[in-house]
């Protein structure tokens, strides 16, 4: 599973990644990997940091009888597994409500309860909230469409085109751009597929609990994915999550994708590297069968232990990463954000994307300046 670096990452952390490609994959763990037994409370602070606990509690029931954990050491897993369905019904039976308000605008439902239809049991991806996506010339009027029923409302990111809007438990966030504050140059060309996607109508329908709910079609939602990824991934932290999400999507519509122009735009873009290389490190780490992968390929292997390193420490959104100094004057908390952002974060990972470090920090370092010269 993992023959790149294999002595890089611990005996748990190898069981971890044996588990969770089992639950995804439906395949049976190595019996190698379990036969002196597993320090289960550990798998499970690995899984619960990752937001994996469902698919790593699917692998579990593939085990032999004889590996698998006490009812004591299973507790957690199906405790996390019984409110990780729980709140699956609840978000998708809101979205034909949501969809019905906003029927007069163009928009798609984006990343998680749309993604997590491509598990092999939707029920079992650790949701978050429900996001939306439609053209920035709609985004005002989606704001006063579900202000009024709001019980709280997010500060809103004008810059982006994003707010979050709280129905009691359920966040609902809309995003009039898929911008990543990474490369202007990089968020222009975004820009660019957005409107080619929404003026061509070129979204598809996705069933959810028996509704018909529009999405992005699957081209744009295979770059988009992996850019969502990869903005959290310089920005801070990401977890094994929302690998796994573009991992699963990318192989389950693998034959709507056009090859050729999918190699197009990801050369464009200039992510084709870091598409192939995120592509092996889901072939060799996280199970994916290598013919369900586009653009495949083990060139950049010596990558793995990095990425896989960086997952471990940062966790889901990087909640495991350094926390806000709330307690500091304005004016040094915000030049220590800028410090973090635009150095710190996006020079991070140039042992493992040297180029695309140099210009992200380049594209960054240009956001911060006008960010700090607003004030912002």
């Amino acid at each position: 599973m993992d023959r790149s670096g294999a002595h890089r990452i611990s005996l748990t952390d190898r069981q971890l990644l044996a588990l969770h490609a089992a639950g995804i994959w439906n395949q049976v763990p190595a019996a190698t990997l379990f036969a002196g037994g597993a320090a289960w409370a550990d798998i499970y602070q690995l899984a619960y940091e990752q937001t994996i606990v469902g698919h790593v509690t699917d692998g579990i029931n593939l085990l032999p009888e004889t590996e698998m954990p006490s009812v004591e050491e299973l507790d957690p897993f199906l405790g996390d597994l019984m409110g990780t369905e729980q709140r699956n019904r609840q978000l998708d039976s809101f979205l034909p409500f949501l969809f019905k308000a906003l029927s007069p605008l163009p928009v798609v439902l984006i990343k998680g309860q749309s993604l997590s239809q491509d598990y092999p049991d939707p029920l079992r991806r650790q949701p978050g909230d429900i996001d939306l996506l439609l053209p920035p010339s709609c985004y005002e009027k989606a704001k006063t469409i579900l202000l009024p029923k709001a019980s709280r409302v997010q500060p809103e990111e004008k810059e982006i085109y994003h707010q979050g809007f709280f129905y009691r438990s359920i966040e609902v966030e809309i995003h009039g751009s898929i911008q990543t504050l990474m490369s202007p140059r990089l968020d222009r060309k975004l820009a660019r597929l957005q409107a080619e996607m929404f003026d061509k109508r070129e979204t598809c329908i996705q069933i959810i609990d028996g509704h018909e709910i529009p999405v992005p079609n699957p081209g744009f939602n295979a770059i988009y994915i992996l850019v969502h990824f990869l903005h959290h991934f310089w920005a801070g932290g990401v977890g094994l999550r929302q690998l796994t999400d573009w991992m699963v999507f990318v192989s389950v519509h693998k034959r709507e994708i056009d090859p050729i122009l999918l190699e197009e735009r990801l050369a464009d873009l200039g992510l084709k590297a870091i598409w192939q290389t995120f592509a092996g490190f889901a072939v060799d780490y996280l199970g994916c069968p290598s013919e369900k992968m586009p653009l495949y390929t083990d060139r950049y292997a010596r990558r793995y232990p990095r990425i896989w390193g960086w997952l471990k420490r940062s966790g889901n959104f990087g909640k495991k990463t350094e926390k806000a100094r709330v307690k500091e004057p304005y004016l040094i908390r915000k030049l220590h954000s800028f410090y973090s952002l635009v150095l710190v974060n996006r020079l991070r990972h140039f042992g493992t994307f040297p180029l695309e470090s140099l210009r992200y920090f380049a594209g960054a370092f240009a956001y911060g300046l006008g960010r700090l010269s607003r004030g912002e």
